[in-house]
């Protein structure tokens, strides 16, 4: 049985993500930026929408990103994730 962490297509509403590279350095992102799904349009487009926010202050990075299948993963909560989003958050930490 698939699931969102396995297969990304089922990410829902509010999932929270992992970027795996930075082809959206432009929009302000890089590799192992955690942002929320606003929207699925993997069957569509093949992409999500996101929000990117900075986990301290809650101010907006990037909102209504398209992102590519490949190019995130489902947040799983796991040891290797939750380091992750503890570098994440030291980044924006003054």
């Amino acid at each position: 049985m698939m699931n969102k962490y396995k297969d990304n297509t089922l990410a829902t509403w509010t999932d929270d993500i992992i970027l795996l590279n930075d082809n959206y350095i432009g929009q302000g992102l890089k590799k192992g930026y955690v942002g929320m799904v606003v929207e699925n349009l993997i069957e569509e487009r093949g992409t999500i929408l996101a929000d990117f926010l900075n986990p301290i202050t809650g101010e907006d990075i990037a909102i209504l990103v398209e992102i590519k299948k490949e190019d995130f993963r489902v947040y799983a909560g796991t040891l290797e994730d939750q380091k992750i989003g503890r570098a994440f958050r030291n980044l924006f930490l003054k």
